[in-house]
């Protein structure tokens, strides 16, 4: 008798993701000057909380410079102190 056993199926791996946070002081149309600047990554999540004056974006792979994209969202006029973890 030969017993033939089956692999286990693969359970696919959640995304890497590296989450950038930065303090705002100036929002109109800030999200779309931002949307066109990070249209070459996989951005996940893009938000603005205008209470705290905080910006999220959350970007998924890691085959990119975290620095090059904070360095981007710098430029944004408004955009402040952009933490990357």
């Amino acid at each position: 008798m030969t017993a033939v056993l089956e692999a286990p199926a693969a359970v696919p791996a959640a995304p890497v993701t590296t989450v950038f946070t930065a303090d705002v002081v100036e929002t109109c149309g800030m999200l779309a000057r931002i949307a066109v600047l990070l249209n070459p990554y996989d951005v996940r999540e893009l938000s603005l909380c205008l209470e705290k004056c905080t910006l999220r974006v959350v970007v998924a792979g890691n085959g990119f410079d975290a620095g090059r994209v904070a360095a981007r969202l710098e430029k944004v006029i408004g955009v402040l102190d952009v933490t990357v973890s």
